[in-house]
């Protein structure tokens, strides 16, 4: 997992290849205005999805994984924290389904807060509970999350 600003985002090109075309993204396009759902980044399968929800509560959150796929995710507005932990720390809560790339789990989780100018990565190996409230209000999240083959 990477937490960091994304003024600092250039840091982690060297990671993975498509780490410069995510970040090249979020600091052209206007994220206030950029439409709701899928847009390609990229030729090598990289996608952002353009997401607004309300914040929900911890006890009705999971903790989830991926395989396939590397998540960088950034608030563009709201607030909310995201429950993480390591994947080999946790148990199955369910069989992984191919198709969507996705797997529930059981675990502890720390938590951090993602505000807009924050950005966190989840590796395969991390696991994540994302979207949970903030503070005592829940709060209106647009956020975008770029998934990058591994």
């Amino acid at each position: 997992m990477i937490l960091d600003t994304l003024k600092n985002g250039a840091i982690y090109f060297p990671v993975h290849p498509e780490f410069k075309k995510v970040f090249r993204f979020l600091s052209t396009k206007n994220l206030s205005k950029l439409a709701l759902g899928r847009h390609e980044v990229g030729r090598n399968g990289t996608f952002a999805l353009v997401q607004e929800y309300l914040t929900k509560d911890e006890s009705e959150g999971f903790i989830e994984c991926h395989r396939k796929y590397i998540d960088v995710q950034y608030i563009a507005a709201g607030i909310e924290k995201a429950g993480i932990s390591a994947k080999s720390a946790c148990t199955e809560a369910t069989k992984y389904d191919k198709e969507k790339d996705f797997q529930k789990l059981r675990g502890k989780t720390d938590f951090i807060t993602l505000e807009p100018s924050v950005f966190v990565v989840f590796f395969p190996e991390d696991g994540h509970m994302p979207c949970i409230t903030a503070g005592r209000r829940k709060s209106k999240v647009r956020k975008i999350v770029f998934k990058i083959p591994r």
